[in-house]
């Protein structure tokens, strides 16, 4: 009985093979006479061996088209060499812009912390500036920051470093405001700029073309306005009665920046004081304007 169903299997195995290997013969005649027109002797095994080399040679066929054909810019995930450049290009280009931004934003602080009397803050030389606490910036001296430490530390010894030379160079100064100077430049009671005097509502400009630095209240100086203008130098509206600047804006020699007034606890009248700094020390102003 196990050995006829041994033989039995053995059978049904030899007829699947049998049926795989066999040859059939397809043909196409004519319908009128019966002629064979084309005759083909196919089995299973060689249908199935046919299709899949098709198969194999058609997805062989679309890999390299894709791959090295202008095809490949409309798969989704393949981008072009151009295309990576120009992101690699933008990418660089983000962060020089993310680290400019971020010394101008220490930049301005440095000068507000100036004039108000505070230390200032500089970033670490030689490596990429990070946002720090205040408890975590370094204070080492480096040559960036040397002349703005100086009068700093000028200011703490009661004294403050002044710069008194005269270095115009080949810049024309717009007059602020008409009007009569009541309190001259003194370094020694440190008064570093002039008091003008002038009609009630009178409109203050800008003395060259430069950029709002600060534009903000403060309780002595009251509306303050500060521009930062080529070589170096800024000027300084303080007592007013209205600003019409922003920071950020950028103004021309000329342009009305704000309106005369009395505000802030050290003003004694309407009146305007300016001050005009060069490389990070105050200057005379008389030296430079014509009031």
């Amino acid at each position: 009985m196990i050995f006829a169903n041994i033989m039995k299997d053995k059978q049904k195995e030899k007829g699947y093979w049998s049926r795989l290997i066999q040859k059939y013969r397809f043909v196409i005649q004519s319908d009128n006479s019966f002629e064979e027109k084309f005759t083909l002797t196919l089995s299973f095994l060689t249908v199935f061996l046919f299709t899949g080399l098709f198969i194999f040679i058609c997805f062989l066929f679309n890999l390299l088209l894709i791959n090295y054909t202008p095809l490949n810019k409309y798969v989704a995930g393949k981008s072009s060499s151009e295309v990576q450049k120009q992101l690699s290009t933008l990418s660089l280009k983000c962060d020089s812009l993310e680290d400019v931004m971020l010394n101008r934003e220490v930049y301005l602080k440095n000068i507000n912390n100036i004039i108000n009397g505070n230390k200032p803050t500089p970033p670490k030389e030689g490596a990429p500036f990070v946002i720090q606490k205040e408890s975590e910036l370094p204070f080492k001296k480096s040559k960036a920051d040397s002349l703005l430490r100086q009068s700093v530390e000028a200011e703490d010894n009661s004294s403050i470093y002044t710069n008194d030379v005269v270095e115009n160079n080949y810049l024309v100064f717009f007059t602020p405001i008409s009007g009569l100077i009541t309190d001259v430049y003194n370094t020694k009671i440190k008064h570093f700029g002039v008091d003008i005097v002038a009609k009630e509502k009178s409109r203050i400009s800008s003395v060259l073309d430069g950029s709002v630095i600060i534009s903000h209240w403060t309780i002595e100086t009251g509306y303050v306005i500060m521009v930062q203008h080529k070589n170096d130098y800024i000027s300084i509206y303080k007592h007013n009665s209205l600003l019409l600047k922003e920071v950020g804006d950028f103004v021309s020699a000329g342009e009305h920046i704000a309106i005369i007034g009395n505000s802030g606890e050290l003003s004694s009248g309407p009146h305007l004081h300016f001050e005009l700094w060069h490389k990070g020390a105050p200057v005379n102003p008389e030296n430079y304007i014509s009031f």
